[in-house]
């Protein structure tokens, strides 16, 4: 869709305002809206002059402030009527960023749709026409969520900091006889246990009718409380990204205008398990999938996709900066949770970093690795592009990842995993931003120095603040030091 064919579809549709997206650093959606008749043709190709980036998050200096927002008509989508309480027809599009402070604009560098789009340029270099995605989205959806009193408690004097969680799906509900799953027990039950099943069809059917997202499956994942689960039909890397925040930010009103309350964050119950991202990729010339072998005995894997497991595994460390931004991410990275820790692959093996699926032989249209590293915290726009950036490095370095591991990579001992060289991910936020730090110049061709700067740097910031701040944990543990 172009701009003449935008502007015929809000007259035919009767759109009366338009809800311009993008992301900032850490891939938090924004918005701005204008009634649908404020919007001219011109304004595609000039821009919108609305954007203050001093207000953002990792955008810029109140100095340097003036930013351009340019419309992308290939984006456009009528939004589903939740966004609004159906009180009238609202559509979206996303929009690319530009400098207002220059003569001539020029596309912002922390535009995170900007640099995965520049990842994709980069595929042409390696014969590489397109790369396509599949990420499986997890999350949660409680009845509610109570943080008290405050989070700036342990600053003040008015009492302490805790939080709560309902739903009647836990086992500590009262009266939920029929619907309570216990701890690591909530994989595919069916009704009345699954209280999200109609929920998760509702998002489902919306996501196709009105963003055009394809769903492959819905289910209830692993932990108890409403943990789900809706896995993406791949497909290329900056309408996946578009449709990855779109599906988030679509999950969270959905659940808002049902009374409850969807989360992305990784693990926010002790000793269940947490939400993953996992993301499957592929390599493509054209109509050929460059990671098919049908020659390959183990795995049917091309060299080119050893190599490009051989990349992602060489930069796991540093990559964790970007796949895993939360302090809270690491509280998933621990054993025996099905979350990796180890960095090595594995043909359907699911204690590895990354695993090749199996399910059927001579399927070239299927071949892919899976990434089981990333959590849903993640900017899909940053992770994409670094993925992308890690595996083509790879290829060009020739980093063949050797053998696949077949054994329970959690059950191995010390020294047999030294025997193997498998290495281990960090162990918190602090922990990747040092490895970034060390290992950033695969990153470069597209990321900007100023941009990694400002990331590690805002991330630095969130670390020493949790580091700093007492939990409820602790002062239970030590009150009585």
């Amino acid at each position: 869709m172009d701009a003449g064919a935008v502007m015929d579809r809000l007259r035919k549709e009767k759109v009366a305002f338009i809800d311009f997206w993008f992301v900032d650093i850490i891939g938090e959606l924004h918005r701005m809206g204008m009634p649908a008749y404020g919007i001219a043709e011109d304004n595609f190709e000039n821009g919108l002059e609305k954007l203050d980036a001093s207000s953002i998050v990792g955008f810029s200096s109140v100095n340097k402030s003036d930013m351009v927002m340019k419309p992308d008509p290939s984006t456009f989508r009528i939004l589903p009527p939740d966004y609004d309480n159906g009180k009238r027809r609202n559509a979206r599009m996303f929009c690319d960023l530009y400098e207002g402070n220059t003569d001539e604009a020029s596309r912002f560098n922390r535009d995170s749709r900007g640099i995965v789009q520049k990842a994709e340029a980069e595929l042409a270099n390696y014969g590489v026409t397109h790369a396509m995605f599949g990420p499986e989205l997890e999350f949660f959806v409680f009845d509610a969520i109570n943080v008290y009193p405050s989070p700036y408690a342990a600053t003040h004097s008015y009492g302490g900091s805790g939080y709560s969680i309902e739903s009647k799906e836990s086992p500590w509900a009262k009266g939920n006889v029929s619907t309570a799953i216990g701890l690591r027990e909530g994989y595919y039950p069916s009704q009345p246990k699954d209280t999200m099943d109609s929920l998760r069809k509702d998002i489902c059917d919306d996501l196709h009718s009105y963003f055009g997202v394809m769903v492959e499956a819905e289910h209830h994942e692993v932990a108890t409380s409403g943990q789900s689960e809706i896995n993406l039909r791949y497909g290329e890397m900056s309408g996946m990204a578009d449709a990855v925040v779109s599906v988030k930010n679509f999950i969270k009103v959905k659940a808002k205008r049902a009374g409850k309350v969807a989360t992305f964050m990784s693990k926010p119950i002790f000793g269940d398990n947490a939400s993953a991202m996992h993301t499957h990729q592929s390599l493509w010339n054209g109509e050929s999938n460059l990671m098919f072998d049908a020659d390959d005995p183990v795995a049917q894997l091309s060299q080119v996709g050893r190599y490009y497991i051989g990349g992602l595994l060489d930069h796991a460390p540093a990559l964790c900066a970007i796949t895993n931004p939360t302090t809270n991410s690491y509280k998933r990275l621990v054993p025996n949770f099905e979350a990796p820790v180890n960095v090595c692959w594995g043909i359907g093996n699911r204690s590895a970093a990354i695993r090749v699926p199996m399910y059927l032989r001579n399927q070239e249209k299927s071949k892919r690795i899976e990434y089981r590293v990333p959590d849903p915290t993640a900017n899909i726009y940053l992770l994409e592009a670094a993925l992308v950036l890690a595996g083509l490095d790879g290829i060009r370095r020739k980093l063949d990842p050797g053998e696949p591991i077949e054994e329970n990579v959690y059950k191995m001992s010390a020294q047999k995993k030294r025997e193997h060289q498998i290495g281990s991910l960090p162990s918190t936020l602090r922990g990747t931003l040092d490895a970034l730090g060390s290992d950033r110049a695969f990153l470069e061709r597209v990321f900007t120095a100023d941009f990694l700067d400002a990331y590690i740097a805002l991330k630095r910031d969130e670390y020493a603040a949790f580091a700093q701040t007492p939990t409820a944990w602790e002062v239970s543990m030590y009150a009585d030091a």
